[in-house]
């Protein structure tokens, strides 16, 4: 699938992943592939941990971000998620300035919670997984956040929220 073809989901100005006008950010775009939500990222040089190591929290920041994606992608409520609960596993070194595919999915969505996994992989190698519970928004919550997304390079979900809207 070419860059042209990816069913990109919303980002947001500010967002310290997804933020596309914030100078301190890692400024990723995730996109839905299958039954995933994807970004492949190059961990800016800034957001090292130790000599061209990404650092943990940023590792952590990225699985927290995809796998809440992937509650709202491919959950039932049609509504924003938030984190309820995130465990990361650290395998081995994830570096900066190289390209790493972070990707995650929805493994059940329950209503009231959603379980999600994910990984971050260099060059087919598991660097970092994770899982994680996610608790949808209401509708009036998920209204509140739409005016901070931006819809742009976003076909299939630009309607997303329209229950919310």
């Amino acid at each position: 699938m070419g860059n042209d073809d990816r069913e990109y989901v919303p980002h947001s100005n500010g967002c310290f992943i997804c933020g596309d006008e914030n100078q301190s950010g890692v400024k990723t775009r995730f996109f839905v592939e299958g039954n995933e939500v994807r970004a492949a990222v190059t961990i800016p040089r800034h957001m090292n941990g130790y000599k061209d190591v990404a650092h943990g929290g940023v590792l952590a920041a990225l699985l927290d971000e995809t796998m809440g994606w992937a509650a709202t992608i491919f959950g039932n409520s049609h509504t924003m998620f938030v984190t309820a609960e995130l465990t990361v596993r650290y395998i081995r070194p994830a570096p900066v300035a190289r390209e790493i595919l972070v990707r995650s999915r929805l493994l059940r969505d329950l209503g009231r919670l959603a379980y999600c996994e994910g990984e971050l992989l260099l060059e087919n190698t598991v660097c970092v997984s994770g899982k994680g519970i996610f608790a949808p928004l209401d509708r009036e919550a998920t209204a509140e956040v739409l005016p901070y997304l931006k819809f742009d390079g976003c076909k299939k979900y630009r309607n997303l929220f329209d229950d919310c809207r």
